[in-house]
């Protein structure tokens, strides 16, 4: 049995005949209940509805802020995000530049540190050559002393005479300035 048919067989069971008719309207229960209603829907109205609606508008607009808010933020962010990639790309430029100073400065740091060793190595290399001429001028003036001296006393003995020592120093003289042109 369906619901409203059970609730009309409840009521015919208990009121029999004479029982009330839930949709027979009385003129007075009908008057009363309009102006039981409309004095209802004034009170909500002034009490109810008013505040509900001011509170619903100030929730709208307390969204509608919120939205706008949010969308500033947005916006702003935005803007904070391509400026910082701007920063970026500078702070990345810097640093490029930076690297390129650097190796530029080590290049620099190379080549002088290479120019200074390619002159200290002729600098002794033009110490060996000089000390090796002075040591060469040394040994061929020690051999033309020796030369001569030796040349002196073969010709003291091939002359069978003796020479003094003034004479003698003037002949290696003259042999060793002769010797040395030659050299």
């Amino acid at each position: 049995m369906s619901s409203l048919s059970s609730v009309t067989f409840l009521l015919a069971k208990a009121g029999g005949e004479g029982s009330v008719d839930p949709f027979k309207g009385d003129l007075d229960l009908m008057i009363f209940s309009i102006v039981i209603f409309l004095g209802l829907l004034f009170l909500l109205t002034k009490f109810a509805w008013k505040p509900l609606l001011q509170a619903l508008d100030q929730r709208e607009k307390s969204i509608a802020d919120n939205i706008e808010a949010a969308n500033r933020a947005n916006v702003e962010a935005q803007e904070n995000l391509k400026l910082y990639e701007q920063k970026l790309a500078s702070v990345a430029e810097q640093a490029d530049a930076i690297v390129a100073e650097a190796r530029k400065d080590a290049m620099a740091a190379k080549e002088k540190i290479v120019a200074e060793a390619n002159a200290a190595a002729q600098a002794q290399r033009e110490r060996a050559v000089a000390e090796i001429k002075a040591a060469k001028d040394a040994a061929v003036r020690e051999l033309a002393e020796k030369s001569a001296e030796t040349a002196v006393g073969l010709a003291g003995s091939i002359i069978g005479r003796s020479l003094n020592k003034d004479d003698h120093r003037q002949l290696i003289d003259e042999s060793i300035n002769g010797f040395v042109k030659r050299v």
